[in-house]
């Protein structure tokens, strides 16, 4: 190697012995939020604050979406969820609620829920393949709701939850 390279390398090696401690530090972290160190990741989704809640008699652990772009990105390019997980969606207020499955590479069940209980669903709703976006189709909520949850399509028929099924956010805060 000539001189300049061997400086390059040097310099390379260099900020990587600065840049490994920093990003291995960011990833222990606590439930306190993000990470400061690297706060982009979280907005990549390497890093999610989950929680537990209960639908039904289920317990499931879920990711939370509750900021603008967490929200935005949702589940979008994935492959799909694990068994017992989800997404849940929270907002600060109530609202007539509009998803679509811009991104998406799996099915889902839509679960519209507000106070305490599920109010609707969209349910099996998949993703429309060379669809441009603006043709995209909306799913509605029926009414005003705070929460939105997606959870596997078939999920809510698998256990036959519907309209009026209790559900427990736990310590999830708005």
């Amino acid at each position: 190697m000539r001189p300049r390279s061997l400086t390059r390398v040097a310099l390379l090696v260099a900020v990587l012995m600065v840049i490994a401690p920093v990003t291995a530090s960011a990833l222990q972290r606590d439930d306190s939020g993000p990470p400061v160190a690297l706060p982009w990741l979280w907005t990549l989704g390497v890093y999610r604050e989950t929680a537990p809640i209960t639908v039904g008699d289920d317990e499931l652990t879920v990711e939370i979406a509750d900021d603008s772009s967490l929200r935005s990105r949702g589940l979008s390019y994935r492959d799909g969820l694990e068994p017992g997980t989800g997404m849940l969606f929270v907002y600060p207020d109530e609202d007539v609620r509009s998803f679509w499955m811009r991104g998406m590479r799996f099915c889902l069940d839509i679960v519209w829920i507000n106070d305490g209980v599920v109010v609707g669903a969209a349910e099996r709703v998949c993703p429309e393949p060379g669809v441009p976006d603006a043709k995209l189709t909306s799913y509605l909520s029926p009414e005003p709701v705070q929460y939105v949850l997606e959870v596997p399509a078939g999920w809510l028929n698998e256990r036959g939850y519907g309209p009026g099924t209790p559900v427990d956010l736990g310590e999830i805060r708005t």
